[in-house]
């Protein structure tokens, strides 16, 4: 390849270069934003979609400290959450075994549903006792986060 050639392969290979690492960058930056729009994380944090709103509603004194009350109950709630998912586990065994014991199964899901709501009630504890403790306006900033849409604004279709 001489000359003209070499200079089109170039100019390509150059774009190409640039896309990927737009793409990259791009990637990165989503990334980012994901993670700064959700940042209450750790087992079980999928369940508290309506809490992670509401907590973004505080100031971020109270967020962080939020966070911190959340982090804190889920780190005493270790054993709970493994037990709920142990018997989660135990129950999809269970269910895929050729000859279904519906007792074991049964008990299974009872254990489960008892550590989840054991786990829930702590949560929620918490984050009253952490409520109790705001002052009057960022209660008042957290109870509008926490509202239902259809509540917070208007009138039902």
């Amino acid at each position: 390849m001489k000359g003209r050639g070499l200079q089109i392969l170039l100019i390509c290979s150059l774009v190409l270069n640039v896309f990927i690492v737009g793409g990259l960058a791009g990637a990165a930056i989503m990334w980012h934003r994901a993670v700064a729009e959700h940042p209450i994380t750790g087992a079980g944090a999928g369940r508290a979609g309506r809490l992670r709103q509401a907590a973004m509603a505080l100031s971020p004194q109270y967020r962080r400290e939020l966070r911190r009350t959340i982090r804190e109950t889920l780190q005493e709630l270790q054993s709970e959450i493994s037990g709920a998912r142990g018997a989660r586990l135990e129950a999809a065994r269970l269910l895929d075994q050729p000859r279904l014991d519906q007792a074991a199964l049964q008990a299974a899901l009872d254990k489960a549903r008892a550590a989840d709501m054991t786990i829930r009630t702590r949560l929620e504890t918490a984050v009253v006792q952490f409520a109790a403790a705001l002052p009057p306006e960022e209660r008042a900033a957290l109870a509008r986060g926490l509202a239902p849409p259809r509540a917070a604004g208007g009138t039902q279709p």
